[in-house]
């Protein structure tokens, strides 16, 4: 377990990223689309947005291929962003490979960190081989220590799957298998105020009792909202902005590209 505190101010400004699905070779197309064009240009969007931020998570599948060339890559990118960086894992993701090539000065992975008045959790739910996820059960059991230890902090959770339907029967396929056994262990903490995920490639905002769950646009493609089958969605790349108080109110929008995704491989079955 470890932590990193940050001195800041009563409220709190997140910057959420997901899914950049990078590859190893610059140029390279996935789909249709230069993902490493496309992280760089909502990276440009961000600095050049006026809204200031205290630090980013960034949701996993941070590559398309895990390798190490792919996360020399996501992390030069990131280096532009002049705020720290914390990320996890996606199943398109390496946890070993993230922890040993990721520069630990532009990305790194920390299980909590304590930030104002805040706790946030940094999970990993993913199963090697398996698209879709799965919290062990000694995630869990680190979950409910941390939560215990942190009675007093209003609460982020953040993982790559998503937690809840979004509501498209093909990706819903893959969300969080055991998402009924996280949500018993935060019934047990109410100070967790807010879940972030990633994966959807969608905008999702669901209110579970006291609990909002938040998804974001991809830094990349997007998947059609409420699609039974896979199906790409012209919709251009985007970041979360989320505002927190210590009080545990919630802010947030959606920012995207100017410009909707043209290129893409829309007779692609999958990926």
């Amino acid at each position: 377990m470890s932590a990193n505190a940050m001195d800041h101010p009563e409220k709190l400004r997140i910057l959420h990223l997901t899914d950049s699905h990078l590859l190893p070779e610059p140029g390279r197309t996935f789909l249709g689309m230069d993902t490493e064009l496309s992280l760089r240009s909502v990276i440009q969007l961000v600095n050049g947005g006026g809204r200031s931020f205290d630090f980013v998570l960034f949701t996993g599948d941070l590559a398309q291929e895990a390798n190490e060339r792919s996360y020399q890559r996501v992390a030069a990118a990131c280096a532009e962003l002049p705020l720290p960086c914390y990320c996890l894992p996606g199943n398109h993701d390496d946890a070993h490979l993230m922890r040993e090539f990721l520069p630990q000065q532009s990305l790194r992975w920390e299980p909590w960190l304590r930030t104002g008045a805040w706790l946030i959790v940094c999970l990993d739910s993913t199963v090697p081989g398996s698209p879709a996820g799965t919290l062990a059960p000694e995630e869990l059991l680190f979950l409910d220590g941390v939560l215990q230890d942190h009675p007093d902090c209003p609460t982020l959770i953040a993982l790559h799957h998503h937690p809840i339907p979004c509501g498209s029967l093909w990706m819903d396929s893959m969300m969080l298998t055991n998402a009924d056994d996280l949500f018993r262990v935060l019934e047990r903490h109410p100070q967790v105020r807010l879940v972030l995920h990633g994966h959807a490639h969608q905008v999702v905002d669901i209110q579970r009792e006291r609990i909002r769950v938040l998804g974001s646009p991809s830094t990349c493609f997007q998947f059609t909202p409420y699609s039974w089958t896979f199906s790409l969605d012209p919709s251009p790349p985007g970041y979360r902005w989320i505002e927190v108080d210590s009080a545990g109110s919630i802010a947030t929008g959606i920012c995207r590209l100017p410009q909707p995704c043209t290129g893409l491989d829309l007779s692609s079955t999958g990926y």
